[in-house]
């Protein structure tokens, strides 16, 4: 693995588990039960005690973090550079989502009034729009991966580019979508997600058809 990477990973992992320090800062201002989860609507549906909050999460995020540039890079030794500018936006992935959504989580936490579906919102759409930028990008180095592992033999390779076409537009346009449905009630919100998790197993099953011409 090239020092880049290691230089990316280890910075990642870094910013992962950074947000540590702000929990500890304020650490007995926490409750013995802290809420981590919140309906759409902005309603605690879900508590876990403080230690596991304030160290537990972090870490976690981090395993998750490792898990998931340790894949990117072994893909990209099997087969360099396929996932180009993709793999850096893969790798920033958790650690956003470890600092922004940890910090509203504490905020929560010691008593001030956090609008959780707007910070949950935003990160999904910003993550889909950044996806869906690069997706189109990512090399063709064979058959099988178009920034992606098809689990059947690809023989169009116009087709598979046309796969990552078409689920680029479509995650942008989604992310916009999520973006707008803040505006309106958390119902809305939850029929685009659930849209655009319909769409994307549309385009999946329209892709056997472009990447196999049968």
């Amino acid at each position: 693995m090239s020092k880049s990477k290691w230089h990316t990973l280890i910075l990642t992992s870094l910013v992962t588990i950074a947000p540590i320090l702000y929990g500890a800062s304020v650490y007995s201002r926490l409750p013995a039960r802290m809420v981590t989860h919140w309906s759409i609507n902005n309603q605690p549906n879900g508590w876990m005690a403080r230690p596991m909050v304030v160290f537990g999460l972090p870490l976690l995020m981090l395993l998750f973090q490792l898990i998931t540039v340790g894949s990117t890079y072994y893909a990209e030794s099997k087969q360099p550079h396929a996932m180009g500018r993709m793999g850096r936006v893969v790798a920033w992935i958790f650690p956003v989502i470890s600092v922004v959504m940890y910090a509203v989580t504490i905020r929560a936490g010691v008593g001030n009034n956090v609008n959780i579906r707007f910070w949950a919102l935003l990160i999904v759409a910003l993550i889909l729009i950044l996806i869906g930028n690069y997706m189109p990008t990512v090399q063709e180095t064979n058959s099988r991966y178009v920034g992606m592992r098809f689990p059947w033999h690809v023989t169009n390779h116009s087709g598979a580019r046309k796969t990552a076409r078409a689920l680029g537009y479509l995650y942008v346009l989604s992310g916009a979508i999520v973006l707008v449905s803040l505006l309106f009630p958390p119902m809305v919100s939850a029929i685009c997600i659930g849209l655009f998790i319909l769409a994307n197993f549309l385009v999946l099953s329209f892709s056997y058809r472009w990447t196999t011409g049968a």
